[in-house]
């Protein structure tokens, strides 16, 4: 199935307007989408921010895909996060529903966006590696779909809006700077959706170091 013109359009134009709010709290540089992907796919991201979603925007936009975002079900009821979740078109998830409602929407046409640690992770759980451990649900949605999985890792968003804080940090004469890589990794050849998980989450991680070494964050 294909999206139709005013569903694109409509979501671009979120992308835009956030980038816009983005653009005065923070520096974003967002690598370019792989060559490869000429359909619905899955994006895989690490989460060590509520910025997170802030980033969504420029990162989205700059890759000129529709992109749907799963995001907990709970977040929607946050004041200052629920109402940009839904001007964005994200997709409330709550337990085993997510990885239908996923399915779902790919076949439909959207790619999806999905952060496999399942929370804003400490900073005590990511130091060492980079990332925390992935959930299953990417893996199961990967190997039982059989589309595409774009690894990606952000750097500099802990610093936007540190775990914890209500808000972010709203300083446009300092903005943080952003940096987010991406890799490409196909199709996911593992049955088993642990083994399935534990292979992208090596993307990410791969991605998150190349965009430490441009923020020069020091683990």
């Amino acid at each position: 199935m294909h999206i139709n013109d005013n569903d694109r359009q409509s979501l671009q134009k979120s992308f835009r307007n956030l980038t816009l709010f983005t653009s005065k709290l923070a520096e974003v540089e967002v690598e370019d989408v792989p060559t490869e992907i000429t359909g619905p796919a899955i994006y895989a991201c690490n989460h060590r921010s509520l910025s997170d979603l802030l980033i969504a925007g420029p990162t989205f936009l700059h890759w000129g895909q529709p992109i749907r975002a799963l995001v907990a079900a709970s977040y929607f009821e946050h004041p200052f996060i629920g109402p940009l979740l839904r001007y964005l078109k994200c997709i409330p998830v709550q337990g085993h529903e997510a990885i239908e409602q996923a399915a779902e929407a790919l076949h439909s046409g959207w790619s999806v966006a999905i952060m496999p640690e399942g929370r804003v992770v400490p900073r005590s759980e990511w130091m060492e590696e980079g990332v925390s451990r992935g959930h299953i649900g990417v893996g199961k949605l990967a190997s039982q779909t059989g589309f595409p999985v774009v690894a990606s890792g952000a750097s500099g968003s802990e610093l936007l809006w540190p775990r914890g804080k209500y808000l972010p940090f709203m300083k446009p004469w300092n903005r943080q700077k952003v940096v987010l890589r991406c890799e490409y990794l196909g199709a996911v050849d593992e049955k088993l959706p642990r083994d399935a998980t534990d292979l992208i989450m090596e993307g990410v991680k791969r991605c998150v170091e190349r965009a430490e070494r441009e923020t020069g964050f020091a683990r």
